[in-house]
């Protein structure tokens, strides 16, 4: 019988024609590329909690969801003892952003410190283009969907 918990987590592909927002954390480039993503909170849907953690980690507010591409499960052990149900999106981006920037995420889960992230864009090449954390999971679909390559 397992004691590992479920917790709804949503992951956001964000993109702008073929490229995908992306971004380091960066005091701590060993944990790897990775995309917007978090927990969906109490009495929050999933749709809800995307364009929050986007803002939260990215400060971009000009994105609209292009649709759910899917869910799936992802176990976190051995680092921790966690089930994530996580539902994967798709949105695209309404409104300029840099090519790069730097945000510093103020509402973080895991620390009261805030968070700097640096965002930059790449091209989307049907790849899981080396995300941490199995965050790669829907992008040959997303490619798929968006036609690409």
């Amino acid at each position: 019988m397992s004691t590992q918990t479920l917790t709804k987590k949503v992951i956001a592909y964000v993109t702008k024609k073929d490229e995908l927002m992306v971004f380091t954390h960066t005091e701590f480039p060993e944990a790897g590329v990775q995309v917007p993503a978090g927990t969906v909170e109490e009495s929050e849907e999933p749709s809800e909690a995307v364009l929050r953690e986007i803002y939260e980690e990215s400060g971009v507010k000009g994105v609209r969801i292009i649709e759910l591409l899917g869910i799936y499960e992802y176990n976190m052990a051995p680092d921790r003892d966690e089930i994530q149900e996580r539902y994967v999106y798709h949105l695209e981006l309404t409104e300029p952003t840099p090519s790069t920037w730097r945000y510093w995420e103020m509402h973080s889960s895991t620390s009261k410190n805030s968070i700097a992230f640096d965002f930059y864009w790449v091209r989307l090449d049907g790849s899981d283009l080396g995300l941490a954390g199995g965050q790669g999971y829907f992008l040959s679909k997303l490619v798929q969907k968006i036609k690409i390559i």
